[in-house]
């Protein structure tokens, strides 16, 4: 190989790593939208509960 076919190869992996990070992040950012919403609505139940309960 030469010198220029390693610099080619090696700016390929970076680029495939950094995009793969870049997934990574961007389905972490949906999932922690999802995991918020879905303790907000756990403590909404549980705000009913207790206002049911205490009734």
């Amino acid at each position: 190989m030469t010198d220029h076919d390693i610099q080619v190869l090696c700016v390929g992996i970076t680029a495939g790593a950094d995009l793969m990070l870049l997934v990574q992040l961007f389905f972490a950012r949906l999932d922690d939208r999802r995991d918020r919403k879905a303790l907000l609505a756990a403590q909404a139940k549980l705000k009913a509960a207790e206002e049911g309960a205490a009734a």
